[in-house]
């Protein structure tokens, strides 16, 4: 192993367990000192989702456990993380290292991603200067876990790096959501791409951050943002026939543009609504669609306020059902029924995309 950047004598690999019923010990990465003038950080990397089965049923366990930081997160996630956090605390402490690290960066791809969050957690919950790097990661925690790493971390320690078109980082569903959420996200590869399993390969989704500078991924995300929303509001114009057009334009069909879109559309009609307190509440139940029903009542009554607004969320459904290659089939009405089928098409399309690109990662 050729790691230029750190102390090999100081390198300590990483053994954990996975699985969703049985657990299998495995390697899941490394903790190591850096080189030079760096010797006084510590860097810990975690790795990505394998071809063995054990990996996928980590990946799947969504049911909420307590994590870290006292805040619910996802339980596969957490339950490996639990089974070497004793490896960090030995590694860490000073009389194993003769110092207290000025700095801990925290990495990892997909599940190592994941990982890398629980790592940079737990080191900020110590007191000490965490860093966070991850790159095709899930989301690990719920609300109240994102909002408390958000005041936890500083803004500069945070470097999340995320394609458009990759299922995985949209998963598992809401109310899971990235942590930290107000800061260090970085897109890139948007545009017209359309959802693919295949853009969460590094070598296929994220090959351009190879010549980019995180300056230059950070332009690009704020470019972005911009983009999304003169698409949705033109002129500032936030009238419902917006979402007519969505709905009709060309290439619709998993395309990652169109789902942000949607995605932005239903949290301001929510904002409008004064309903986004009723989705950021500390118990959520262990399944998204206990969410979507949740989000369909709210929806719904939004719809019935007026023509106006009852159209706004028809239009948006519609565009969903472009979305999902549903063009041809177009919703007339708003209400509870229809909303909860619309969104469990939705859930049910990202899951089935995000086990194909977890099993594509591993071979």
């Amino acid at each position: 192993m050729e790691l230029p950047f750190v102390n090999i004598d100081s390198l300590r690999i990483i053994t954990a367990t996975s699985g969703l019923i049985t657990p299998v010990s495995s390697g899941f990465g490394f903790m190591a000192q850096l080189n030079g003038g760096r010797s006084r950080e510590i860097v810990i990397a975690t790795r990505g989702t394998t071809h063995c089965r054990e990996d996928y049923g980590t990946d799947i366990n969504a049911i909420p456990t307590l994590g870290p930081t006292g805040h619910a997160i996802h339980k596969g996630f957490g339950t490996t993380f639990k089974s070497y956090v004793q490896q960090l605390n030995e590694f860490i402490r000073q009389q194993n290292l003769g110092f207290k690290p000025t700095a801990v960066h925290c990495m990892g791809h997909s599940l190592g991603g994941a990982l890398a969050n629980l790592n940079a957690a737990a080191c900020a919950e110590l007191g000490l200067n965490s860093y966070l790097y991850t790159v095709a990661a899930p989301r690990v925690g719920m609300v109240p876990y994102a909002e408390h790493l958000s005041k936890k971390m500083k803004a500069a320690h945070v470097y999340r790096v995320a394609n458009e078109a990759d299922v995985v980082t949209m998963l598992p569903t809401y109310p899971f959501v990235h942590s930290p959420y107000v800061h260090g996200t970085y897109l890139f590869e948007g545009g017209m791409l359309k959802i693919n399993p295949m853009q969460h390969k590094l070598a296929i989704g994220y090959s351009s951050m190879v010549n980019g500078s995180w300056k230059q991924m950070q332009s690009l995300t704020q470019g972005k943002q911009q983009q999304l929303e003169n698409s949705l509001y033109p002129a500032n114009n936030k009238e419902a026939g917006q979402f007519e057009q969505l709905a009709k334009m060309p290439g619709a069909m998993f395309s990652g543009r169109l789902l942000k879109l949607i995605n932005k559309a239903i949290h301001d009609m929510l904002s409008r609504l004064g309903a986004q307190s009723l989705l950021s509440v500390g118990h959520y139940g262990t399944g998204a669609f206990t969410v979507l029903d949740q989000m369909a009542e709210i929806l719904a009554r939004y719809a019935q306020a007026s023509h106006k607004q009852a159209k706004e969320v028809a239009g948006m459904l519609n565009a969903v059902m472009a979305y999902l290659g549903r063009a041809t089939h177009t919703v007339a009405d708003a209400s509870v029924v229809t909303i909860r089928w619309v969104f469990n098409l939705l859930h049910l399309s990202v899951n089935t995309m995000a086990k194909q690109a977890i099993q594509l990662v591993g071979r």
